[in-house]
């Protein structure tokens, strides 16, 4: 007996050890693991629509990796799963069942007995009256109908009948117009009131408004003292530094390209040249420039970059932020202040 509950334990506790190791793996492959990205643009001739353009982000040393083109005016996308394509393997999966569910459609249809148009009961034949009875019920009713129709009406019940119609016309225009002055004078009463009960209102929104603009200076006064904290220009100072390390570990760390730029007006084109003179820090000179001083307009080029993303350099830029006093304090101050509010 003991030695079997020995053997359980053990069992145990290499499924254990084993769970453990996978999750120490994985914190280590979101740690030390980079997600790497890529991308590149090309364009030739005159419209941007001939532009083509593809991005690609991998983890896992490609294991996982998402792709997106655009060429030719169409936008494809792929994602990987250790080289499966999952998007297309879902696509199959769901054709195969439309297919799956369409056959056996069909096949139930096929099973059922189908009734043929041609097969009407003969009793039903024998039910219906002959010809002659048809056309002696025909003439029953002409000779009905003749019988019941209607004498004509004389001239005298007419012309009673048309002016008893002018009259109910008349009173109709004269309650019309009642009707509508009526609606005029209600509208031009309820217009009166509401401008009346403006006039009276101007004097409170006169002090509303002086309570509006007394409300924001206060609030611009307590922004600039909070601001002016020492603690909080110390937290501001640090949430800058690390966003600058941020920018610089997230930029591509390879970048290549050629340019061709010109533009009707060389102002234009001496402005991007002078933007991108300024942005030499960034992309270290490797975009090359050259400028065509005439009078067309013309974009062509192609560029490429390459990049990768650390975790580990995330979470302790994260750590490092949310265990500082200084922020400590600007997030507690911040809380005060709308519990205030």
């Amino acid at each position: 007996m003991l030695h079997i509950l020995w053997i359980l334990i053990k069992f145990i506790l290499m499924f254990l050890a084993i769970l453990l190791g996978l999750v120490v793996l994985v914190l280590l492959l979101i740690l030390f693991c980079p997600i790497r990205y890529q991308a590149s643009a090309a364009k030739e001739g005159v419209s941007f629509f001939d532009a083509s353009a593809s991005a690609r982000i991998s983890w896992l040393f490609g294991g996982i990796s998402f792709r997106l083109d655009y060429k030719d005016r169409n936008t494809g996308y792929e994602l990987r799963i250790l080289g499966i394509p999952v998007f297309r393997l879902l696509n199959y999966l769901r054709e195969r069942k439309k297919k799956r569910q369409r056959t056996a459609g069909i096949s139930k249809t096929n099973g059922q007995t189908l009734i043929p148009e041609d097969s009407i009961d003969v009793r039903t034949y024998k039910s219906l009256p002959d010809s002659q009875a048809f056309t002696d019920t025909f003439h029953t009713a002409n000779s009905v109908s003749g019988e019941d129709s209607p004498t004509d009406s004389s001239t005298d019940e007419f012309s009673n009948t048309t002016d008893s119609e002018d009259q109910q016309r008349l009173i109709r225009k004269i309650e019309n117009l009642c009707y509508s002055l009526g609606r005029k004078l209600r509208a031009l009463f309820e217009t009166l009131q509401r401008f009346w009960q403006k006039l009276c209102g101007i004097p409170k929104n006169i002090e509303n408004f002086t309570l509006t603009i007394k409300n924001i200076c206060d609030k611009i006064n307590m922004f600039r003292d909070f601001l002016e904290h020492p603690q909080v220009k110390a937290a501001i100072a640090l949430v800058k530094d690390h966003f600058i390390k941020l920018l610089r570990h997230v930029f591509p760390t390879k970048i290549q390209g050629k340019l061709t730029m010109g533009s009707t007006d060389p102002s234009v084109t001496g402005s991007v040249l002078a933007v991108l003179g300024m942005t030499i820090p960034l992309h270290k000179n490797c975009i090359s420039v050259t400028p065509v001083f005439e009078d067309k307009n013309i974009l062509e080029g192609n560029i490429s970059m390459k990049g990768r993303i650390y975790g580990v350099f995330l979470i302790k830029t994260a750590l490092e932020l949310y265990f500082n006093k200084n922020i400590k304090y600007v997030i507690r101050r911040w809380k005060h202040k709308h519990k205030e509010d």
